[in-house]
């Protein structure tokens, strides 16, 4: 059942497409008063439902998507690491095949790794450096979920 953006009701019969206070939006029939309407959809069709006009709202897409960062006191765990080990920066710095002074500004703080320097250091002092989390991004039409949902209506007064 698709919702009115506005005040939140469900809409049964026609629901339409219009630009209020230059905002596009799917309002009931009430709420399509409050602005101009740019495209109506018929909710009684057996079929698919098409929007008249050229603009076709899309379904909603979750999108996970991977996301690497490098943890907060990696200075220090890179330091400890390599002190563990015995290296100097300079063994180090050899071995991930960096510049020492890139090391010494990693180890100080001033610099912060890229992902893939990150990961070589990672394997060289056998370290945790990156951290992996899924972040889902996506868009959801009001009562896609079944749940109440702020809507616009909710929050704005209009001027009669």
């Amino acid at each position: 059942m698709l919702k009115c953006e506005l005040c939140g009701a469900d809409i049964r019969g026609r629901a339409y497409k219009a630009i209020i206070d230059r905002s596009e939006m799917i309002v009931c029939s009430r709420c399509s008063k409050n602005g101009t309407i740019i495209g109506v959809l018929e909710l009684s069709t057996p079929k698919r439902n098409y929007w008249k006009s050229r603009n076709i709202p899309r379904k909603p897409r979750r999108r996970q998507e991977v996301v690497e960062e490098i943890v907060e006191d990696y200075a220090q765990r890179i330091r400890e690491a390599r002190e563990r080990m015995g290296l100097t920066r300079e063994l180090l710095a050899a071995m991930i095949k960096e510049k020492t002074s890139t090391i010494r500004r990693i180890e100080s703080g001033t610099l912060q790794p890229t992902i893939e320097l990150a990961k070589r250091l990672e394997r060289v002092l056998k370290i945790k450096l990156v951290e992996e989390f899924l972040e889902e991004d996506f868009e959801e039409y009001r009562g896609s979920t079944g749940d109440y949902e702020l809507t616009l209506g909710d929050i704005a007064e209009f001027k009669e």
